[in-house]
């Protein structure tokens, strides 16, 4: 997306673009995903820009009034140069409503009351205008546009969703949905809403009689979570749906390669038995005795320990020596950064070739303290590239000419609210239902500290092993 774009995005916005200029704007960004998700969240912070500036005027009416002045108008606080056209906002966020996948998706159903609104919290509407209330009955092509707080709706068949803003939900049956922001949580329990089906820009999920966590983000990234139950999964041009049973999370980027990222939580035994998910393997492809791979850190510094070097980190080999930890709290056995720091690692296979799969195992829960699993999360983010010289590093290897293949926050998949809930052994899987995650010579590991909330500082994961395998 060009800056030129991203000018006449504001103006759009701003009610300053002539129609025209809006259509053909639009046209040309219907087939960006980076322009989408750019008009959604400037769209969302108009929405809430414009909700400051109402508070703010509020609190000076009250000022005045109390010094016994509220009769005195008052000014709007709105940016110089700027001037809020909320119409032309609302009429941007519903033709936001409409884009899916690159494509405008204009429902074609015939009307009828299908839903209803149930419990409301603290919500707040894209459209200020719009009167909503618990018990309205809702329509098919329904668009529920929602800036903050939370809405419940009650489908015809029995399903209920909660919706969680910033979020766009369109409603296209009495059983089904269009994610195109946001997140929202379903419950299908009655034999009518057996195979609840929410859509977003990357995924169809499909329910099978459960609970299921959806989540869609801007730049097209969907999210899967079963909280019970199982779902199927289905992505374009798969032959197959991908099954996600209770306790499993997928995510899927944006992007023609339709990445799969794949979250399980292990049995907690040094044999690393996942759902689905192999354990550490010696057989593929980067494994040292292999003798094709070698991975180095090419920014920050492994833990020392401090002045306990046996709580250090282990070498950085550790991850190609085909498994995983040999005990539940074994920093010998793990690679790790200094805490406060970002790392990133990166893998020479040796020449180019054709990445079919990419597996990362972690294990970490403190022998003394059972609650402490800080270093079990895995939160990083995977670049791949196929020359014989790797571009530079930096804090944006996009820019550099780096490919990104998947961002990876195991807490994010599990809804970590707690220590208790972040299961201490992880393992994530990074597959393409298409084939191929694409063909490269360089993996790049961005490695991403996380936060316990009652330390002070970043903690990094205890990481087990990372196994690559290839197309034969």
């Amino acid at each position: 997306m060009t800056d030129s774009e991203r000018q006449l995005v504001d103006l759009l916005l701003d009610g300053e673009l002539p129609e025209a200029e809006c259509v053909l704007l639009l046209k040309q960004l219907e087939s960006s995903p980076e322009g989408v998700a750019w008009l959604m969240e400037r769209s969302l912070l108009h929405v809430e820009l414009r909700h400051t500036l109402k508070r703010r005027s509020l609190q000076q009416w009250a000022l005045a009034s109390v010094a016994g002045e509220q009769d005195r108008p008052i000014a709007s606080p709105a940016p110089r140069g700027r001037r809020l056209h909320w119409l032309s906002l609302a009429t941007v966020v519903a033709i936001l409503g409409l884009i899916a996948g690159g494509t405008l998706f204009f429902s074609q159903h015939s009307p009828g009351f299908v839903a209803t609104y149930g419990v409301l919290e603290d919500c707040r509407w894209v459209d200020p205008q719009r009167a909503i209330a618990t018990g309205d009955r809702v329509q098919i092509g329904h668009r529920v546009e929602l800036s903050a707080g939370r809405v419940e709706l009650v489908f015809g068949s029995g399903a209920v969703a909660n919706l969680i803003g910033p979020c766009i939900f369109e409603v296209q049956s009495d059983n089904s949905g269009f994610l195109t922001l946001g997140q929202m949580t379903t419950l299908a329990a009655t034999p009518k809403s057996k195979g609840f089906t929410v859509r977003t820009r990357t995924a169809r999920v499909v329910d099978l009689g459960t609970e299921f966590l959806t989540k869609a983000a801007a730049d097209g990234q969907s999210l899967v979570e079963v909280i019970s139950g199982e779902v199927n999964v289905h992505l374009g041009g798969a032959s197959a749906p991908q099954r996600l049973r209770k306790g499993e999370a997928m995510s899927v980027e944006a992007g023609s390669a339709q990445i799969m990222v794949r979250i399980e939580r292990g049995d907690g035994t040094t044999a690393f038995r996942f759902p689905s998910i192999q354990p550490p393997s010696n057989l593929d492809y980067a494994d040292s005795r292999q003798g094709h791979a070698r991975l180095t850190v090419v920014s920050g510094r492994l833990s020392s320990g401090g002045a306990n070097p046996n709580k250090g980190s282990g070498p950085v080999e550790v991850l190609q020596d085909g498994r995983g930890q040999r005990e539940q709290d074994a920093p010998p056995d793990s690679v790790f950064f200094q805490n406060d720091t970002v790392g990133q690692l990166l893998m020479d296979l040796g020449s180019v070739v054709s990445v079919q799969k990419i597996n990362t195992y972690s294990w970490h829960q403190n022998w003394r303290n059972a609650d402490n699993r800080l270093r079990a999360q895995q939160q990083y983010i995977l670049y791949g590239f196929a020359g014989d010289t790797p571009p530079p590093l930096n804090d944006m290897p996009e820019s550099a000419g780096w490919k990104l293949i998947a961002q990876v926050n195991t807490d994010e998949f599990f809804d970590v609210s707690n220590r208790l809930a972040r299961p201490a052994q992880q393992a994530c899987s990074i597959t393409s239902p298409k084939g191929p995650l694409g063909r490269y010579r360089y993996l790049l590991w961005d490695v991403k500290p996380s936060r316990r909330p009652d330390f002070k500082f970043l903690n990094h994961t205890f990481y087990g092993e990372f196994d690559v395998y290839i197309q034969p």
